[in-house]
């Protein structure tokens, strides 16, 4: 009965949301707000910012307000969607930190149609944040004089 619940345990563990793939502090939060790209769909808006130096894993901040979500299950089946499909993808969105913003169109679509959503939104995340790690990683070339 203990092996079972021991290999239960790590399985449980190795699917979590670790605490240094979350934004935990408002600093960083604001960060994001004041500095990010913003890449919009219909249910979700996702705000981007580079992190220095690149090969920082990325991170993923929250933000569903219950204005948008009044229910808290549909809060809670939203974020436990983006956190995912972030966790799937989140090694393509290296050296970034995505804050993910809900509006009220989520709560009337199924998990189907808001997992394509964000999977679209999360590809168009990516193609900024390889983007922006291919333009910091190239040196301008100077000529000799």
């Amino acid at each position: 009965m203990r092996a079972v619940l021991a290999v239960e345990s790590l399985v449980l563990r190795r699917q979590s949301f670790p605490r240094h793939a979350r934004l935990l502090l408002p600093a960083e939060y604001n960060r994001v707000f004041a500095a990010g790209k913003r890449v919009s769909g219909p249910a979700v808006t996702l705000v981007l910012a580079r992190r220095e130096p690149m090969q920082l894993p990325a991170r993923l901040g929250l933000a569903l307000a219950k204005k948008q979500l009044k229910r808290a299950h549909e809060r809670n089946r939203v974020k436990r969607l983006l956190r995912e499909v972030f966790r799937h993808r989140a090694h393509a969105l290296e050296g970034c930190d995505v804050v993910a913003l809900a509006r009220t169109a989520a709560q009337n679509m199924t998990n189907d149609a808001l997992r394509t959503e964000l999977e679209r939104l999360i590809s168009k995340a990516i193609e900024f944040c390889q983007s922006s790690s291919a333009a910091a990683t190239t040196t301008p070339t100077t000529e000799p004089v």
